[in-house]
C-alpha cells in the first residue's frame, strides 16, 4: 500500500482533512498501526460533528470502555436521541447502576435534563417503579419538585406506587408536599385516594421548609384532610387528625358526624376517642334526626351503647324524626340486650311513639319478645293502652298473633284494657282462630262480646261465623253472659245469615240450638239465612234450616226458590210447598 508508505505526519494531515467518519474508521481499520494512529481523530470527529452519538450508543449497548474512552474526549454526556432523551436516561431504561455512577460522575450529566415528556432521570424512573435507581439519583441532589407534562412531581410517583421509602427519602431531602397535581390535589390528598395510612402520617407530620409547621398544626388543613378522611374512612388517620385538634362533628355524604359512623359500625376505639375529646356532640343528628346512641342501639352495638350510657351527657330519651327513641330502635330490631341495658337506666321514656306509632311495648309485642314485654310492663309510669296508628292496643297484636304468653303478662296489670273500642282483642282472637287466647280473654269478668268493629261493623261471633271457626263459636256461645246471637253488622247479617251464606253447617247447628235464636231474620236486602244458603249453593244448610219450623215461612222458602242457582236446591225447596204454593204442612 502506498499510502502507508508515507510518513505518520503527512497521514495525520490527510485525517485532519476528511470529513466523514466512515472514512477516518476505513483508514483506522487498516492495520494496527493505523488504528492506533487515527482512532483519536474518529473520537473527536464525533464529538466535534457527530453529537456525541458514539456516547450514546455505547450506553445503549453497554460498552462502558467506549464510554470511559468518550468521556475522556469531553463527549457531551447530555446528547439526545430523538426523544430528548440523554444517556443516562438509557442507563436508568437498562438498569445498569455502573453506567448510571459513571455518567452522573461528570459534572458536565445535567441530571434535571427533561425529555420530550418534561421527564427528568428522576421522574423517569420512579416512572418506571425502578425505586433503587430512583434512590442512587437522589444522592446526586436532583430538583425535586421538577414535573412532567402531566403536572407529575417525584412525590406523586412515590404515592401513587405507594413506596413508603422512596417518600419518606423525597421528605428528608425537602420535597414540596404542597404543590398540586394535575388534579388539583395535593400529596396528602392523593395518599388519602390511595389509602395509605403510613404515608399520609409521613405528610402530615412533615415540616413546612418556610413556616416549620406541619399540617397538622394548620387547622384550615386539617379539617380539609379529615373531611376526605372520612370519606375514605381511615379510622386511624382520623383520630390522628382529631387528636391534634380537627373539627369532631365535621359530616360526611350522609350527614353523619365521626361518632354517628363510629357507632354506625360499632368502633368502639374510635368511639372512645372521640368521646376524649371536650368539642364532640354526643347528641348530634344525622339526616333522619338520629343520635349516635341512637344508631348503636338499633345495630346492636352493645360495646357502643354501654360506652356512651358513661357519658353523662346522652340524651336517652332523644326522638327521632319518626319520633322513635333509642329504647324503641333497639326493640324494633330485636336487640334484646341493649334494650335491656337501656331499661336499666333511670328516667327512661317507654312510652315513645315511633314508626308506625309504635311505642316500644307495641314493638316487643310485636316481636314477641317477652324478657322486654316483662320489663316495661314492670314499669309503673308505662301505659300498657297505648295506641298506634291503626288504632290496635299492644293487647290487642298479642291477641291477633295468638301469643298466650304475652297475653298472660297483660293480663297481670290490673289497669289493662280488655276492650279496646278501636281494635278489640277478644275480636282479633277470634278472627284469627286462636281458642286458647279468646278462653284466657273470656276469663276477665269485664270482657264485652258485641263491639261492632271495622268497616263491617262485626262482632266476635260475627265474625267467628262468617269464618267457620266452629270451636271459637262453640266457646263464645256456651259463656255467660251469651253474646248477642241475633246481632246484626252494617249489612244487618246476623251470626247465622253469615255462617248459612259460608256454608258452615256446623255452626249453623250450634247456632239453631239456641231458642232465642231469630232464624227468619232478614238482612237489609230483606233476604234471609235460607235465601243465602240456597243462593251459595251449600244444599246441606238449606235442607238443615228447612227442618227448623221457626224457618219454615212460604214467602222465604219462595224467595230462596227464586235465589238458588242449583237445580236440586231448587227440586227441594219447591217440594217444601204444596200444590197452592203454600208451605206444605209436614206430618
Amino acid at each position: 500500500m502506498v499510502l502507508l508508505d508515507f510518513p505518520a505526519e503527512v497521514l495525520l494531515c490527510i485525517a485532519d482533512k476528511l470529513d466523514k467518519a466512515k472514512d477516518l474508521f476505513a483508514l483506522s481499520c487498516l492495520t494496527r498501526a493505523t488504528n492506533f494512529l487515527f482512532l483519536p481523530y474518529l473520537y473527536n470527529f464525533n464529538v466535534r460533528y457527530q453529537r456525541s452519538s458514539a456516547l450514546l450508543w455505547g450506553v445503549v449497548h453497554n460498552q462502558p470502555s467506549l464510554v470511559d474512552t468518550m468521556c475522556q474526549y469531553q463527549a457531551d454526556t447530555n446528547t439526545t436521541d430523538e426523544k430528548s432523551r440523554t444517556p443516562i436516561f438509557h442507563a436508568i431504561h437498562a438498569e445498569n447502576v455502573t453506567m448510571i455512577r459513571r455518567l452522573l460522575s461528570d459534572k458536565r450529566t445535567d441530571i434535571n435534563w427533561q425529555d420530550r415528556n418534561k421527564q427528568t432521570p428522576l421522574l423517569y424512573a420512579m416512572g418506571r417503579r425502578l425505586s433503587s435507581i430512583a434512590l442512587l439519583l437522589l444522592d446526586f441532589k436532583p430538583f425535586l419538585d421538577e414535573k412532567d407534562r402531566k403536572q407529575r412531581s417525584a412525590i406523586w410517583y412515590a404515592i401513587a406506587h405507594c413506596d413508603e421509602g422512596l417518600v419518606q427519602a423525597l421528605l428528608q431531602r425537602g420535597s414540596d408536599v404542597r404543590r398540586k397535581d394535575y388534579k388539583g390535589r395535593l400529596p396528602t390528598d392523593f395518599a388519602i385516594f390511595k389509602e395509605n395510612e403510613n404515608i399520609i402520617r409521613m405528610l402530615l407530620y412533615h415540616p413546612d421548609p418556610k413556616t416549620g409547621k406541619s399540617l397538622l398544626e394548620d387547622g384550615n388543613a386539617r379539617d380539609r384532610y379529615l373531611r376526605r378522611a372520612v370519606k375514605a374512612s381511615l379510622q386511624d388517620i382520623i383520630l390522628l387528625l382529631v387528636a391534634h385538634g380537627a373539627d369532631p362533628n365535621i359530616r360526611n355524604d350522609s350527614d353523619e358526624t365521626l361518632l354517628h359512623q363510629a357507632a354506625d359500625k360499632g368502633d368502639k376505639e374510635m368511639a372512645l376517642q372521640l368521646l376524649k375529646c371536650e368539642k364532640t356532640s354526643v347528641n348530634a343528628r344525622d339526616s333522619y334526626g338520629r343520635t349516635p346512641f341512637q344508631i348503636a342501639a338499633e345495630n346492636g352495638h352493645k360495646a357502643i351503647t354501654r360506652l356512651l350510657l358513661t357519658h353523662s351527657d346522652v340524651d336517652i330519651n332523644a326522638l327521632d324524626f319518626n319520633g322513635a327513641t333509642a329504647l324503641c330502635l333497639a326493640i324494633q330490631n330485636n336487640n334484646t340486650d341493649i334494650a335491656m341495658q337501656i331499661l336499666a337506666e333511670d328516667h327512661v321514656e317507654v312510652n315513645a311513639a315511633g314508626r308506625r306509632g309504635m311505642a316500644a311495648l307495641h314493638s316487643a309485642t310485636e316481636m314477641g319478645n317477652i324478657p322486654i314485654i316483662a320489663a316495661l310492663l314492670a314499669k309503673n309510669d308505662l301505659d300498657p293502652n297505648t295506641l298506634d296508628e291503626e288504632k290496635w292496643a299492644p293487647l290487642t297484636h298479642a291477641a291477633f298473633r295468638g301469643d298466650l304468653r304475652v297475653v298472660e303478662l297483660f293480663l297481670g296489670r290490673a289497669d289493662i284494657d280488655m276492650n279496646v273500642q278501636t281494635a278489640p282483642p277478644i275480636f282479633h282472637a277470634a278472627r284469627e282462630g286462636h281458642i286458647d287466647v279468646l278462653r284466657r280473654l273470656l276469663c276477665r269478668e269485664t270482657i264485652y262480646f258485641n263491639h261492632k268493629y271495622g268497616c263491617r261493623e262485626e262482632s266476635p261471633l260475627c265474625v267467628a261465623s262468617k269464618l267457620g271457626h266452629i270451636e271459637i263459636t262453640r266457646l263464645l256461645l256456651r259463656h255467660k253472659p251469651r253474646p248477642d246471637i241475633n246481632f246484626k253488622t252494617y249489612m244487618e247479617y246476623t251470626p247465622l245469615i253469615l255462617a248459612a251464606s259460608g256454608g258452615h253447617l256446623g255452626i249453623v247447628e250450634l247456632l239453631l240450638e239456641d231458642e232465642s235464636l231469630d232464624v227468619a231474620a232478614t238482612d237489609i236486602s230483606n233476604d234471609t239465612a235460607l235465601c243465602h244458603a240456597a243462593r251459595n249453593g251449600h244444599e246441606q244448610v238449606v235442607m238443615r234450616l228447612c227442618e227448623d219450623p221457626r224457618a219454615r215461612s212460604g214467602d222465604y222458602v219462595k224467595k230462596a226458590i227464586k235465589e238458588a242457582l242449583h237445580c236440586e236446591i231448587r227440586l227441594y225447596l219447591h217440594r217444601q210447598l204444596n200444590e197452592q204454593g203454600n208451605l206444605a204442612i209436614r206430618p
